[in-house]
């Protein structure tokens, strides 16, 4: 079988890593590479920045892969929506897997998409502007074309199929994976300059962004310092993650908070990092004494599994994928609620002996999300997909 696999989300814009899609697309598509035991010939279109080293840390030990690269700037309609799907059909593939999501407008043949998120439909409230060409135009066009279709949580299914009535009878759920780096994790530099892990600190992961709710998180953060002045010199709230789109009403929120405690901590109790580096973000994460993800709305939710997997207990919402994902093994609460979120944060610095038992289950359930079920789940979907008539 001859799969075409759209790589233009393997990295983020500068070449980079990236994270959500990007994190997904490297991830899943380099174990697919792996997965096919040489049965599969495997054609990866990539983009102009992904660079040699990319290329070769994602196909190095790999049989049957050829590398497609672009010819044309990235964002160039034509280039994308016309030229790519000519292009695409000259190596005339079985089928087609779209990561992201967005199939060429102008593209023809048995094609798989994986949908992670259609929150823009309910709230474009929370997204940059300039996006409704994507949303009302090219996603439902790729979700209407698509052979099959893959959802990365059943919560995500269940809106896609709502929303695209017609998707339920060729829509797979399958989940995403979490592989924790342990040779890292066993070589911790206790003495790291830019991140010194001389105090207990919560930690929010993620683009700063409406949807995040990290403007609650810190209110619910001041307010357990309210109760507990005391641990103002021991305890921070680390932000990571890069600036997003519409982060005004967040900076102030940070802002109001280390004035409000500026007095006792002229340092700020809340410490913003900016982007983190992959290396960076699982230090910081091995090392938090919670994860805060109190976020409005996910399609999966991967922050809640990396810190699992690394025994790091989790506070997250209630709402979107975030309990599916998380099942027993979090501690859920409203994003609403800043008093039910301060409470939680409270259980997990002061009484941490209570969450030995969460740590141990979310050992246990990011150990079921692995990259290799999700490529050899995602692999199956591409054979059914590749044999419709």
């Amino acid at each position: 079988m001859r799969i075409l696999i759209d790589g233009t989300t393997l990295c983020d814009a500068e070449g980079r890593a990236g994270a959500g899609v990007e994190h997904y697309t490297w991830a899943l598509v380099r174990q697919l590479l792996r997965s096919g035991d040489g049965k599969h010939e495997f054609l990866v279109y990539v983009p102009p920045m992904f660079n040699e080293i990319r290329v070769k840390e994602l196909t190095e030990g790999c049989e049957h892969v050829r590398i497609l690269r672009s010819y044309g700037p990235r964002v160039s309609f034509i280039s994308r929506h016309v030229l790519l799907p000519l292009r695409f059909a000259l190596w005339r593939p079985d089928v087609t897997f779209f990561p992201a999501g967005q199939a060429p407008l102008f593209f023809r043949g048995n094609s798989v998409v994986t949908i992670h998120d259609l929150a823009i439909y309910d709230h474009p409230e929370w997204f940059p502007e300039g996006q409704d060409f994507a949303s009302r135009v090219v996603v439902p066009k790729s979700i209407d074309r698509a052979t099959r279709v893959i959802a990365v949580s059943q919560a995500t299914a269940d809106r896609l199929q709502k929303r695209f009535p017609h998707t339920k009878g060729k829509t797979v759920v399958v989940y995403e994976g979490v592989r924790p780096p342990t040779e890292l994790l066993d070589q911790l530099d206790a003495g790291n300059v830019r991140f010194p892990f001389d105090q207990d600190y919560v930690l929010h992961l993620g683009t700063i962004e409406p949807r995040k709710n990290l403007a609650h998180a810190l209110e619910a953060f001041s307010l357990f310092l309210e109760g507990h002045p005391e641990l103002v010199g021991s305890v921070r709230f680390i932000v990571a993650g890069k600036r997003g789109w519409k982060t005004k009403a967040i900076e102030a929120e940070l802002l109001r908070v280390n004035h409000a405690w500026k007095d006792v901590e002229p340092n700020g109790v809340v410490q913003f990092l900016g982007p983190v580096t992959e290396e960076e973000k699982w230090q910081l994460m091995a090392r938090a004494s919670v994860l805060l993800f109190p976020s409005l709305d996910e399609g999966f939710g991967l922050p809640v599994l990396e810190a699992m997997s690394v025994g790091t207990p989790v506070i997250t919402s209630s709402r979107g994928s975030l309990p599916e994902i998380g099942g027993d093994a979090a501690i859920y609460v409203d994003p609403d609620d800043v008093e039910q979120m301060s409470l939680s944060i409270a259980q997990c610095l002061l009484v941490p002996e209570g969450t030995k038992q969460m740590q141990m289950d979310g050992y246990r359930r990011a150990a079921t999300f692995t990259w290799e079920r999700a490529a050899e789940e995602t692999l199956k979907v591409l054979k059914e997909a590749a044999y419709q008539k």
